[in-house]
C-alpha cells in the first residue's frame, strides 16, 4: 500500500510538470528584469527647467512643464521642444489643464522674452484659490490639452510637488489678534 501511494504521487507530480512547464520563452532571470529600462530612451528626467513636472505630448514630438507658483498664484505651463528643456514657442492661445476629479482650467498664454509675435512658449493662470487647493493636495494628477497647429496633442500629468508640507497660509486675512479668518 505504502508502494502504491508513493508512486501514484510521483506520477501526479510528474504529469503536473510536464502540462505546467511547457516551452516557455517569456522567463528570464531575476537579475535581467531588475535591469530592464521601464523607460527607454526616455531620458529627461523627472523635474523641467523651471522645477516642474514634465507632460509628454505627441510621441515626444512637445513635452509641456507644469508648475504651480505659490508666490504669484499662478498655475504656469510651458511649452518645451523633443528635448524636453528648451522653450518651444507655439501658435496655441490657451492650455487646457484638468485635475483628476476637478473642473478644466484654462491657461491663456503668456509669451516670454523672446517669442515670437503671435506664439507662446509659456500659459498661465492666476487664482490664488485654485493655487491653494492644489498646493494643499501636494500633487496634480489629470490631463494636459493643447492645439498646436492642426494637430491637437493631449499628455497625462503626474506632477507631485514635494514639500508642499511648507505651504503657509501668510498671504490669507488675520484677525486683529493674529489668527486666520475663518
Amino acid at each position: 500500500m505504502f508502494r502504491f501511494n508513493w508512486m501514484a504521487s510521483l506520477i501526479v507530480v510528474i504529469a503536473c510538470g510536464a502540462v505546467g512547464c511547457g516551452n516557455s520563452t517569456d522567463y528570464k532571470p531575476a537579475a535581467v528584469v531588475k535591469k530592464a529600462n521601464p523607460l527607454p530612451d526616455h531620458d529627461h528626467g523627472e523635474k523641467g527647467p523651471h522645477g516642474g513636472g514634465i507632460v509628454e505630448l505627441g510621441k515626444e514630438e512637445y513635452h509641456a512643464e507644469i508648475l504651480v507658483d505659490h508666490d504669484s498664484h499662478a498655475v504656469v505651463v510651458y511649452v518645451l521642444g523633443k528635448d524636453a528643456k528648451t522653450a518651444e514657442p507655439v501658435d496655441a492661445q490657451e492650455i487646457t489643464v484638468t485635475p483628476e476629479g476637478k473642473t478644466a482650467l484654462i491657461l491663456k498664454a503668456a509669451p516670454q522674452k523672446g517669442d515670437p509675435d503671435g506664439k507662446a512658449s509659456k500659459f498661465e493662470l492666476v487664482d490664488n484659490g485654485v493655487v491653494h487647493d492644489l498646493m494643499d493636495a501636494g500633487f496634480v494628477h489629470g490631463d494636459l490639452a493643447i492645439k498646436i497647429g492642426e494637430n491637437s496633442f493631449t499628455g497625462h500629468i503626474d506632477y507631485h510637488m514635494g514639500g508642499s508640507d511648507h505651504h503657509d497660509h501668510d498671504d490669507e486675512k488675520k484677525t486683529p489678534d493674529g489668527g486666520e479668518k475663518k
